[in-house]
């Protein structure tokens, strides 16, 4: 990766190269490095607020003292913990009042330490990551650095995210396509 960075760099530096992929792969360098940084802006927030006042949930009373409690983090848990019997009508009314209760805390607080803007921030630039990766798989190398930018981006990409949906296989067979057209070009 240090070699293709370089490489990609200085093309860029010399204009050497009119591949699209080139000035892809520089926008992608800046989208994903802000998209990282702003994972680990909200991250760091949210771990400060669950320090501060806990995760918004309440803990369900059971009538078997043998059985370990039960932490609902949703109204539907309490349902399907208690039932809907009528005889739990009350208890499960409470119950959804102080997890309501517990999740308007929570979103005040988060709004008040930058937590909701930063989360909102991060899935903007996750957005604008996978439309760049759209973006690159389907776009023709026109050169061999091009080829290195689609390749540099699938690398680092796969590296963070190894299990997401086509990736790196939609890079490799535009790599593929791409290779074979630049060598039939030259024949």
């Amino acid at each position: 990766m240090t070699a293709a960075t370089r490489l990609l760099t200085s093309t860029l530096q010399e204009s050497q190269d009119t591949d699209p992929l080139i000035l892809l792969w520089q926008d992608w360098r800046e989208t994903f490095t802000s998209s990282q940084r702003l994972c680990h802006e909200a991250q760091r927030l949210e771990r400060e607020l669950a320090e501060k006042i806990g995760f918004p949930r309440v803990e369900i009373p059971l009538d078997d003292p043998g059985r370990p409690s039960v932490v609902a983090t949703d109204a539907r848990q309490i349902d399907r913990v208690l039932g809907t019997a009528p005889a739990t009508r009350s208890l499960r009314r409470r119950l959804k009042r102080d997890l309501a209760a517990s999740q308007a805390r929570w979103d005040a607080e988060a709004a008040a330490v930058g937590l909701t803007s930063a989360v909102e921030r991060e899935a903007a630039a996750d957005r604008r990551v996978d439309e760049l990766l759209k973006t690159v798989s389907r776009t023709p190398a026109r050169s061999i650095p091009g080829v290195i930018a689609k390749l540099a981006i699938a690398t680092e990409w796969s590296e963070l995210e190894p299990d997401a949906d086509g990736y790196p296989w939609d890079f490799i067979r535009g790599v593929l396509a791409d290779l074979t057209a630049l060598t039939a070009k030259k024949t």
